[in-house]
């Protein structure tokens, strides 16, 4: 539902990363407000996709696989996961060749909702115990991993497998430092550098392809014209 919200407002303009993070300090004061701003303990019964493993594995990882595998086959091998895809690159020129642009923008909000819903449970499940408060870091390691595995914020760029190698890469350096017995302060200092320098990368990217594609296409016209 929170979802569908954001993506009806954005349809009238705004801003989508306003809009969600405006709606996500709604909700943590909504939430605050009905708890008294205290946490939940004792929610023992979400072990079975908390800490409950099935064949010996947890089953947070198994729901995990469970969304890769259906997020996967949803963007690359439908109609509508491609024409998400597509909207994200150019909703203008979707919406010319006769696609409803904006049904696929709210599907996108939707579908963000619905996962961010799921890895709350998963997280609640874990720690057998709710906050009404939002998790900073865990938005900042998400928003880290997208751009790692150099997914455009822009939209119409992006791999699932890509972003799951970017998560990995983030929880195998956050689980190194702890090992090392190194102070997570440094780790929240290697995430901020991470997602600058894959911003910087994208940028660069970016501004190469569309370099050698107007280079391209000025040779294409003095070909033609010779």
């Amino acid at each position: 539902m929170v979802g569908a919200v954001n993506g009806l407002i954005t349809l009238r303009g705004f801003n989508p990363i306003v809009v969600t993070i405006g709606t996500l300090s709604a909700m943590t004061g909504l939430a605050s407000v009905l708890v008294g701003g205290y946490t939940i303990p004792g929610l023992d019964s979400l072990t079975f996709m908390g800490t409950q493993r099935y064949l010996g594995v947890p089953a947070p990882v198994w729901i995990t696989a469970v969304l890769f595998a259906a997020g996967t086959v949803f963007l690359t091998r439908t109609r509508d996961g491609i024409r998400l895809m597509a909207v994200g690159g150019n909703p203008e020129a979707v919406r010319r060749s006769g696609i409803h642009a904006d049904r696929y923008k709210v599907l996108g909000f939707v579908i963000s909702g619905f996962c961010a819903a799921l890895g709350g449970l998963v997280t609640t499940a874990l720690v057998t115990e709710a906050s009404p408060a939002a998790n900073a870091s865990i938005i900042f390691n998400a928003l880290t991993a997208v751009a790692l595995a150099g997914v455009s914020l822009a939209g119409g760029r992006g791999s699932l497998p890509r972003v799951l190698v970017g998560a990995l890469i983030l929880g195998t350096i956050s689980n190194a430092l702890t090992l090392k017995g190194i102070s997570p302060y440094w780790g929240t200092a290697v995430t901020g550098l991470l997602l600058l320098g894959s911003l910087a990368v994208e940028k660069w990217v970016s501004s190469t392809v569309s370099r050698r594609l107007v280079q391209s296409a000025h040779a294409s016209v003095h070909t033609g014209t010779r």
